[in-house]
């Protein structure tokens, strides 16, 4: 094995038998490990993550970097659903299509760059939010919640209103420009 390999190898041996010894010390599985079990999740896309990186041909090896996304994003929701309720699983459900959006943009940034691949990973990180948005609406943070929309949208169009009235001078009218002065100043035609 290579210098290099034998030290990632050895490090990941050492974080795994590190993490043993701190839940074993602190008597996570006793108490807690009913509230923690999503670090599991964590750790395993940590883990997932490391191998990628190690890895010398990561472009063959993309759906690893999806995965290590996906379930580390997931573990995010699951942590919120053990330290609340699951019964609040029909707010946090969202979080799950988040995670696959961005396991595809992992995939769109570490593999292929296709635009059918980032587009769909956008869908997929815009409509939980959207969800998440119609959820609060119907909370009692919906009128702030509107407001704040409004504030936004008549921001946007204050701007885009400003920017057109600007007269907008590109560097080709620029060196055009240029040239012509050029010209009129020698008197060649």
């Amino acid at each position: 094995m290579e210098a290099k390999k034998k030290q990632i190898f050895t490090g990941i041996i050492t974080i795994i038998i590190s993490i043993i010894v701190l839940i074993v010390n602190l008597k996570l599985f006793e108490e807690d490990f009913g509230k923690l079990w999503p670090t599991l999740l964590l750790l395993l896309g940590v883990i997932l993550y490391i191998f990628y990186f190690a890895t010398k041909k990561r472009h063959k090896r993309v759906g690893l970097s999806f995965l290590a996304t996906f379930v580390s994003v997931s573990s995010i929701p699951l942590f919120i659903l053990t330290f609340t309720s699951f019964e609040h699983f029909n707010y946090i459900w969202p979080g799950f299509i988040l995670a696959i959006g961005c396991g595809l943009t992992t995939v769109y940034l570490y593999g292929e760059r296709r635009r059918g691949t980032l587009f769909f990973a956008q869908v997929l990180i815009a409509l939980p939010l959207l969800i998440w948005i119609f959820f609060a609406m119907r909370s009692k943070f919906g009128l702030v919640i509107g407001v704040v929309l409004l504030m936004i949208g008549v921001a946007f169009l204050a701007r885009g209103l400003i920017r057109d009235n600007k007269p907008s001078v590109s560097v080709s009218d620029l060196s055009e420009s240029e040239g012509e002065g050029d010209v009129g100043q020698t008197g060649e035609v």
